[in-house]
Protein backbone atom coordinates (compact mmCIF):
# COMPACT_ATOMS: atom_id res chain seq x y z
CA UNK A 1 0.00 0.00 0.00
CA UNK A 2 2.91 2.38 1.01
CA UNK A 3 4.41 1.44 -3.18
CA UNK A 4 1.00 2.58 -4.17
CA UNK A 5 0.90 5.56 -2.01
CA UNK A 6 4.66 6.68 -3.20
CA UNK A 7 3.66 6.12 -6.89
CA UNK A 8 0.78 8.16 -6.94
CA UNK A 9 2.92 10.92 -5.54
CA UNK A 10 6.46 10.87 -6.83
CA UNK A 11 5.30 9.81 -10.77
CA UNK A 12 3.65 13.41 -11.28
CA UNK A 13 6.74 14.84 -10.08
CA UNK A 14 9.16 12.94 -11.95
CA UNK A 15 6.98 14.04 -14.91
CA UNK A 16 6.68 17.18 -14.28
CA UNK A 17 10.61 17.31 -14.02
CA UNK A 18 11.25 15.60 -17.65
CA UNK A 19 8.65 17.51 -19.22
CA UNK A 20 10.77 20.68 -17.50
CA UNK A 21 14.38 19.27 -18.54
CA UNK A 22 12.09 18.57 -22.12
CA UNK A 23 11.72 21.68 -22.61
CA UNK A 24 14.78 23.43 -21.87
CA UNK A 25 16.17 21.02 -24.27
CA UNK A 26 13.42 22.20 -26.62
CA UNK A 27 14.69 25.92 -26.13
CA UNK A 28 17.95 25.10 -26.79
CA UNK A 29 17.18 23.23 -30.41
CA UNK A 30 14.35 25.31 -31.81
CA UNK A 31 14.70 28.81 -32.73
CA UNK A 32 12.97 30.84 -30.33
CA UNK A 33 9.40 32.25 -30.80
CA UNK A 34 8.93 29.99 -33.60
CA UNK A 35 5.15 27.98 -34.85
CA UNK A 36 6.77 24.73 -34.20
CA UNK A 37 8.47 25.30 -31.32
CA UNK A 38 5.22 26.22 -29.60
CA UNK A 39 3.39 23.68 -31.27
CA UNK A 40 6.06 20.79 -30.28
CA UNK A 41 5.82 22.29 -26.72
CA UNK A 42 2.05 22.27 -26.05
CA UNK A 43 2.12 18.34 -27.37
CA UNK A 44 4.73 17.47 -25.03
CA UNK A 45 2.63 19.21 -22.62
CA UNK A 46 -0.55 17.97 -23.63
CA UNK A 47 0.83 14.21 -23.44
CA UNK A 48 2.43 14.85 -20.19
CA UNK A 49 -1.05 16.25 -18.69
CA UNK A 50 -2.43 13.08 -20.02
CA UNK A 51 0.18 10.64 -18.33
CA UNK A 52 -0.52 12.41 -14.66
CA UNK A 53 -3.67 9.86 -13.69
CA UNK A 54 -2.64 6.81 -15.23
CA UNK A 55 1.13 6.86 -14.89
CA UNK A 56 -0.13 7.52 -10.77
CA UNK A 57 -2.24 4.40 -10.68
CA UNK A 58 -5.62 6.31 -11.22
CA UNK A 59 -7.90 4.66 -13.72
CA UNK A 60 -11.26 6.46 -14.85
CA UNK A 61 -14.68 4.90 -15.81
CA UNK A 62 -14.99 4.66 -19.50
CA UNK A 63 -18.46 6.83 -20.41
CA UNK A 64 -18.64 6.06 -24.08
CA UNK A 65 -17.75 9.44 -25.06
CA UNK A 66 -14.63 8.86 -26.41
CA UNK A 67 -14.63 9.23 -29.89
CA UNK A 68 -16.08 13.34 -29.18
CA UNK A 69 -12.30 13.31 -28.02
CA UNK A 70 -11.28 12.20 -31.25
CA UNK A 71 -13.36 14.67 -32.95
CA UNK A 72 -12.10 17.68 -30.46
CA UNK A 73 -8.29 16.42 -31.10
CA UNK A 74 -9.29 16.60 -35.29
CA UNK A 75 -10.07 19.71 -35.10
CA UNK A 76 -8.15 21.40 -33.17
CA UNK A 77 -5.14 19.56 -35.37
CA UNK A 78 -7.17 21.48 -38.65
CA UNK A 79 -7.25 24.60 -36.83
CA UNK A 80 -3.79 24.38 -35.97
CA UNK A 81 -2.92 23.13 -39.84
CA UNK A 82 -4.82 26.74 -40.90
CA UNK A 83 -2.41 28.37 -38.31
CA UNK A 84 0.17 27.36 -40.19
CA UNK A 85 -1.11 27.75 -43.25
CA UNK A 86 -1.23 31.34 -42.39
CA UNK A 87 1.69 32.03 -40.96
CA UNK A 88 3.44 30.16 -44.29
CA UNK A 89 1.06 33.01 -45.86
CA UNK A 90 -0.49 29.88 -48.16
CA UNK A 91 -4.07 30.52 -47.25
CA UNK A 92 -5.43 33.60 -46.93
CA UNK A 93 -9.36 33.76 -45.23
CA UNK A 94 -10.21 37.48 -43.61
CA UNK A 95 -13.10 35.93 -42.16
CA UNK A 96 -11.33 33.51 -40.22
CA UNK A 97 -8.17 35.72 -39.79
CA UNK A 98 -10.66 37.96 -38.14
CA UNK A 99 -11.79 35.12 -35.77
CA UNK A 100 -8.63 32.91 -35.25
CA UNK A 101 -5.49 34.77 -33.60
CA UNK A 102 -2.31 33.40 -34.68
CA UNK A 103 0.36 33.51 -31.86
CA UNK A 104 2.66 31.39 -29.82
CA UNK A 105 1.04 31.17 -26.54
CA UNK A 106 -2.53 29.90 -28.83
CA UNK A 107 -0.36 27.40 -30.48
CA UNK A 108 0.74 25.92 -26.87
CA UNK A 109 -3.04 26.08 -25.48
CA UNK A 110 -4.23 24.56 -28.67
CA UNK A 111 -1.29 21.95 -28.95
CA UNK A 112 -2.10 21.07 -25.06
CA UNK A 113 -5.74 20.30 -25.62
CA UNK A 114 -5.30 18.22 -29.08
CA UNK A 115 -2.62 16.06 -27.57
CA UNK A 116 -4.63 15.50 -23.91
CA UNK A 117 -7.82 14.82 -25.93
CA UNK A 118 -6.38 12.14 -27.89
CA UNK A 119 -4.23 10.79 -25.83
CA UNK A 120 -7.11 10.73 -22.96
CA UNK A 121 -9.16 9.11 -26.48
CA UNK A 122 -6.54 6.14 -26.80
CA UNK A 123 -6.05 5.31 -23.00
CA UNK A 124 -9.86 5.53 -22.71
CA UNK A 125 -11.11 3.21 -25.74
CA UNK A 126 -13.19 0.50 -25.36
CA UNK A 127 -10.89 -3.36 -26.00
Amino acid sequence: MLLRRLMAALFPVLLCLLCCILFQWLDGLMQAGSFFLFLVKGLLLGCMTGLLLPVAGIAAKNNGLVPWLFIAAGLLALLLLYQYLEIQQAVNWPALKALITISGHAVLAEGTVASFLLLTGIINRRK
